[in-house]
């Protein structure tokens, strides 16, 4: 289970040259994190001329994280709001002859109109879509006073939106609204149990497919009609046109064998061609795992999507396939997998592959994860090879190379953070070691400014990162740097398991969690201690989600830590089986269900070691993550509590696996910086 708290705390930093000699700085606190401000999910005007982006950050009055459009019309232009007051926005796209920009947004629809319903506030907002003119001029809902579907997607995986290649029809994801209540259900206040997408998707239907006909001279909204694409149970997304208009590719997983893709791609997806006159489907891939991330080469006759060939773990290493669309040919570039010990011709790719990712001459242009660092790289699709671009020359910073316009999104993008200027920043680098075992592990560690007024050796906090299979990457990270600032070293490592080092790494902690991970954490503590960065009697660990498994673990088998704190944990893998929206986390990774491998289970749970905790640990646990659920963190701190070990329970309600709220978050940093903060003691 990945923790994608950070994604929302990590954001683009800029400081201006010489800032390194400035002015004694002040140090970050957590009030801070009300000022975190900045740009994301920058788009290109078709000219290139202009761009739009999401300005996030978070209410310093209602302390309520908030997005809303800007426009920026040279490079670096700090940029102006699209609408005045910013109300909600995100995910903004052009209209490809550039009269408008496309976005999805919270805000309510006209007084008397057809509501959007709600989502609960622990899952995905609800969203529907908007229009403004890109020149200029008030917002417009797309659909009339009676619109025929309900919430639209906004997630990453299913919702995306697609105008067609002339402009005229916009495609978007979007369940029906519908309540699947029987009368009964309704008259009673109960609600039987039905089978949905698990974490970040209560409340939703299935994800359908729907076409709006955009009106030339829109009224009070932009569709003249709206179609309905797709009326079966099936969760359709990431549309992408064809050139000649006339069809639609998808992913979508039409088997019976579904589950949550909240940060877990690991089923039967498969790419489906629907004709938007007919509506027939043709299947275009039928792998065994997933195929997803569509994108159709500029002239037609090419597709390419990122492929698994196995329904494994719930975050593998992507293939790069390549479907010809006239005889349906089907190619891998390279297989990752099948190829795991060779040396690769070019990086794994990651979800998802850009939009434009099609760089004429046979080529594209995708993100990379290598190791701590992630990477552009250009691939020859014929070929399978690859380099990392290190931006582009002035001459192609044009529309007509994928690389030019990451250049030109680049300098588009205003920076964000700017109270940094004035904050002392720790020291981030990448660091390796060896394991127990002599494999090579990698990390990052962040130590205290010159500001904090501490020297090594170092109190150092242990953060190991979620999946088991994420990763952690160079870049602020505004947990690691509150750390730094209040007089830690905060060590991150990439343990096996982890992504960005190959498939044969993600797949070396199958069956052995606990085990060589925690070996591999414990060697890097050694190697700071014996590089005497980190002060041996001062040691602190706090991780979410499998950071928070390998917190309760590794308490349980060390008492080297003075204190922990575990947010979102995985304590028991019989009741991860039962209790999660994801069985096939546990599946995959020890072979079998609690009753055909209960040795396994009860062997490598984090609970079954709690007659040997003696460190004092906190426990954090949302109340309706549905991932990692809230019995977990319940039983550990019971048990804890039973034994007489110094523990608490907090838990914070309206929230999923990631702790989003604001005040929830301020209320997690003060609490974990206070329970070190106590046991800190000689």
């Amino acid at each position: 289970m990945t923790h994608r708290l950070t994604v929302a705390l990590i954001l683009a930093v800029c400081l201006p040259p010489g800032a390194a000699h400035a002015q004694p700085k002040r140090l970050l606190t957590v009030d801070d994190l009300y000022r975190l401000d900045g740009p994301r999910d920058t788009a290109l005007s078709p000219d290139g001329r202009a761009a739009v982006f999401v300005r996030q950050w978070i209410d310093p009055d209602t302390k309520t994280e908030r997005m809303s459009v800007w426009r920026v019309g040279r490079e670096r232009d700090t940029g102006s709001p699209a609408e005045p007051g910013e109300p909600d926005a995100r995910a903004p796209v052009y209209s490809p002859d550039g009269k408008w920009v496309a976005f999805l947004s919270t805000r309510p629809r006209p007084d008397g109109w057809k509501r959007t319903p709600p989502a609960p506030p622990e899952s995905d907002p609800a969203t529907d879509v908007w229009l403004i003119p890109a020149a200029g001029g008030a917002a417009v809902p797309l659909a009339g006073p009676e619109k025929p579907y309900g919430r639209v997607f906004n997630d990453g995986f299913y919702g995306r939106l697609a105008f067609s290649p002339d402009s005229t029809r916009l495609a978007f994801i979007a369940d029906d609204g519908s309540d699947p209540r029987a009368p009964a259900e309704k008259a009673n206040g109960v609600a039987v149990v039905r089978e949905d997408q698990g974490e970040g998707y209560t409340g939703y239907g299935a994800a359908q497919v729907w076409v709006a006909h955009l009106d030339p001279r829109p009224g009070n909204c932009a569709a003249s009609k709206i179609d309905r694409l797709t009326t079966d149970g099936t969760w359709y997304g990431d549309p992408q046109w064809l050139p000649d208009g006339k069809g639609i590719v998808l992913h979508a997983n039409r088997s019976a064998d579904r589950e949550s893709v909240r940060y877990s791609i690991n089923k039967n997806y498969d790419l489906w061609l629907i004709d938007t006159t007919t509506r027939a489907t043709r299947q275009l891939s039928n792998g065994p795992g997933p195929e997803v991330s569509p994108r159709v080469s500029p002239d037609g006759t090419q597709l390419v999507c990122l492929s698994v060939p196995r329904k494994g773990s719930h975050r593998d290493t992507f293939n790069l396939m390549l479907i010809d669309l006239n005889n349906g040919k089907i190619q891998v570039a390279f297989d990752h997998h099948a190829n795991a010990k060779r040396k690769a011709p070019h990086p794994a790719l990651v979800f998802p592959l850009p939009v434009d990712c099609w760089d004429g001459d046979g080529h594209l242009v995708y993100s990379a994860e290598r190791g701590v660092r992630t990477e552009t790289i250009r691939l020859h699709v014929a070929t399978g090879d690859g380099q990392a671009l290190h931006g582009a020359s002035k001459e192609d910073e044009t529309l007509g190379t994928a690389a030019g316009r990451v250049s030109l999104r680049a300098k588009y993008t205003p920076p964000g953070n700017l109270f940094l200027k004035d904050v002392a920043i720790g020291e981030q680098k990448a660091i390796t070691w060896k394991s127990s075992d002599g494999l090579e592990i990698e990390g990052i560690l962040t130590t205290p400014p010159a500001e904090a007024g501490v020297k090594p050796p170092y109190k150092l906090v242990v953060h190991p990162h979620g999946g088991p299979h994420g990763r952690v990457a160079l870049g602020f990270d505004f947990t690691a740097q509150l750390f730094a600032a209040n007089g830690y070293a905060v060590f991150q490592p990439n343990f096996r398991g982890s992504s960005g080092y190959g498939q044969k790494f993600i797949d070396a902690d199958r069956d052995d969690f606990g085990g060589g991970d925690m070996r591999d954490i414990l060697t890097g503590v050694d190697y700071l201690i014996a590089e005497k960065v980190a002060d041996k009697d001062r040691l602190f660990v706090y991780g979410t989600s499998y950071g928070g498994f390998m917190t309760t673990w590794l308490v349980g088998q060390t008492d080297r830590f003075r204190a922990a704190a575990a947010q979102n944990a995985v304590t028991d893998l019989t009741m991860m089986w039962s209790l999660s929206d994801i069985q096939s986390w546990t599946e995959w990774e020890f072979g079998g269900r609690p009753w055909e491998v209960p040795g396994k289970m009860r062997k490598h749970s984090p609970l079954t070691y709690a007659d040997k905790v003696k460190t004092p640990t906190l426990v954090l646990h949302a109340a309706a993550d549905r991932r990692c659920p809230l019995p977990m963190g319940r039983a550990y701190y019971q048990a804890l509590k039973a034994r007489g070990v110094p523990t608490g329970l907090v838990v914070y309600p309206d929230e999923g696996h990631g702790i989003r709220q604001p005040r929830h978050r301020e209320d997690v940093f003060h609490r974990v910086l206070g329970w070190f903060a106590r046991y800190d003691k000689p």
